[in-house]
């Protein structure tokens, strides 16, 4: 079985990741390591990574896409993807992956292994946004990586709240299109409930170990934002809250207990 953890970035798919591979999910042999945003790792399979970055370099962009659009993933990326899980399905009968680009192409990663399943983690969008941008300016003021793609979360109006809005949008269509294979967890499940595993392995028969997040999380690098998440286009506003809104049914529907 495979087992995908999708989610924007900085809504706790690295916590949960961390917890799995802790109970016995394979998550990679070459992850991601840590980083000041990330003491205690990723959790991110650099194969998958490179992939993902591929095929958002060839439409000329990264990670930072904020509007929906139809990827064309070519025969080579096609390639690349039947190849990683052809290897994994062969050295390990229960294995995952995360990455929060898996978002913008999960319909081809259940194209390629219609048996996947899926955990989506979602957080309050305002929290999201105020740790991308925290975590922005200090890369600014530390004059690490690409200013201008550090400085957009500065420079363009509602950039952070469309780019969650990108991402989850697509979850929300994928889930509703396969409920069955889903997981919908809010971040408060993955950071404070301590039965998350418990949660994963009921829904889609696993035995991974139990795992709880003491040792394997800070709150301090998850601090809740402090004043209200600004909007500049009541349009940007509407559809932010409708995603929201569409993420918590889902998390009803598909995670009962």
């Amino acid at each position: 079985m495979q087992l995908i953890i999708a989610g924007f970035h900085r809504s706790g798919t690295s916590l949960l990741t961390q917890l799995l591979h802790a109970g016995g999910l394979f998550v990679g042999d070459d992850l991601l390591g840590a980083g000041p945003t990330n003491p205690y790792g990723h959790f991110e399979d650099r194969e998958v990574l490179s992939l993902h970055r591929a095929v958002l370099e060839r439409h000329g962009d990264d990670w930072q896409w904020d509007a929906p659009f139809p990827f064309r993933i070519g025969r080579d990326h096609w390639r690349r993807m039947r190849s990683f899980v052809l290897k994994r399905e062969l050295r390990h009968p229960v294995w995952g992956f995360k990455d929060p680009r898996v978002c913008l192409f999960i319909g081809a990663w259940k194209h390629v292994n219609p048996d996947v399943k899926v955990v989506v983690v979602f957080r309050d969008p305002g929290e999201c946004v105020r740790s991308m941008e925290s975590r922005s300016a200090r890369a600014l003021l530390q004059q690490e990586g690409n200013p201008q793609r550090h400085g957009r979360f500065f420079s363009e109006p509602d950039h952070g709240l469309k780019l969650w809005d990108t991402y989850n949008r697509a979850l929300v269509a994928f889930v509703r299109s396969f409920p069955e294979d889903c997981l919908v967890l809010p971040f408060e499940a993955v950071a404070g409930s301590g039965d998350v595993v418990e949660r994963v392995n009921d829904r889609f028969g696993l035995s991974l170990d139990q795992a709880r997040t003491a040792g394997v999380f800070d709150p301090e690098v998850t601090s809740q934002r402090e004043a209200p998440q600004p909007v500049f286009a009541p349009r940007t506003e509407e559809r932010v809250l409708q995603t929201w809104r569409e993420l918590q049914e889902l998390s009803e529907t598909t995670g009962a207990r």
